[in-house]
């Protein structure tokens, strides 16, 4: 099936960069590469590029890719360790779902909150903590979800509050958790429920969290935010709006902003390169042009 929507062949334009190296390559030969694969014509594949211009100009030196006026395109050095590409290749509709994760496992979603951590705690700057909340934990998170509260109200500088705690729940909907302490060490701070989700329904998934029971378990002297976190390149449209109505919307362009340059995470960089190792397999043609 063909590629639809701007944001998905500018992502697969990308990802067959990703996969060639960092070698230009040229418009005409791309042209022919994705009309070939995937019956793009050069119009359709300009579309593309013309998002990935618009991509660059958005993200500045954060975004990885190069283009040379109407000639070639190629990955910028470190391309493949850099967190767009991270995120990018998790993406619903990448060539990597295509091919290889068409339902995303574990070892992804874990890697995608943790890239989400990073992005949650720049929200208020230097001061600001993040968390991940979500099951398995490698941070020392009780697997029960009434004692995994106890001890996320103690990360925090909370106290539990006398909302019933399902012992059964995994996570109450919340991946990732951040907050911003203030030095007098008193309640009543900013705090940021995040979930996280690499489905491409981000209307229903981002119904996960309930406020009201979430300000039943922790004892909070205001509300949390909330907020839903995706590696999907969100194009401004119907879906933007209705889940700006409700919640802070943390789509790629949005993390890889907050994210920055972070150290590099061996497990993300594990991932993205045998994943890439076997898009090599599917999309091979790329290097030989």
């Amino acid at each position: 099936m063909s590629i639809r929507g701007r944001e998905r062949i500018a992502d697969w334009i990308e990802t067959a960069l990703l996969v060639r190296g960092s070698r230009p390559l040229g418009i005409d030969p791309l042209h022919t590469y994705f009309e070939k694969i995937q019956g793009l014509e050069p119009q359709r594949v300009n579309i593309g590029l013309r998002e990935m211009d618009r991509r660059s100009r958005v993200l500045g030196g954060q975004y990885p890719f190069k283009i040379h006026g109407e000639y070639a395109v190629q990955c910028a050095h470190g391309a493949a360790t850099s967190t767009y590409a991270t995120v990018a290749l998790m993406a619903p509709g990448n060539p990597v779902r295509e091919y290889i994760n068409p339902a995303p496992d574990e070892a992804m979603a874990v890697i995608f909150e943790n890239v989400v951590v990073t992005a949650a705690s720049s929200l208020w700057g230097e001061p600001g903590r993040a968390l991940r909340f979500g099951w398995p934990s490698d941070i020392g998170r009780p697997p029960e979800f009434d004692l995994a509260i106890e001890w996320l109200a103690g990360k925090i500088g909370v106290k539990v509050g006398q909302g019933y705690r399902q012992p059964r729940r995994k996570d109450g909907g919340v991946d990732v958790v951040a907050w911003r302490p203030f030095p007098d060490h008193r309640p009543g701070f900013p705090v940021l429920l995040v979930q996280c989700t690499l489905q491409d329904n981000l209307v229903a998934k981002g119904l996960d969290i309930d406020t009201r029971l979430w300000s039943s378990w922790l004892a909070m002297d205001t509300d949390p935010m909330t907020a839903l976190a995706t590696p999907t390149a969100l194009a401004a449209g119907p879906v933007w709006d209705e889940l700006a109505l409700k919640y802070m919307i943390l789509d790629r362009f949005r993390i890889v902003g907050l994210a920055g340059v972070s150290e590099e995470d061996e497990m993300a960089s594990a991932w993205v390169e045998s994943t890439l190792d076997e898009l090599r397999v599917e999309l091979g043609e790329i290097g030989e042009l």
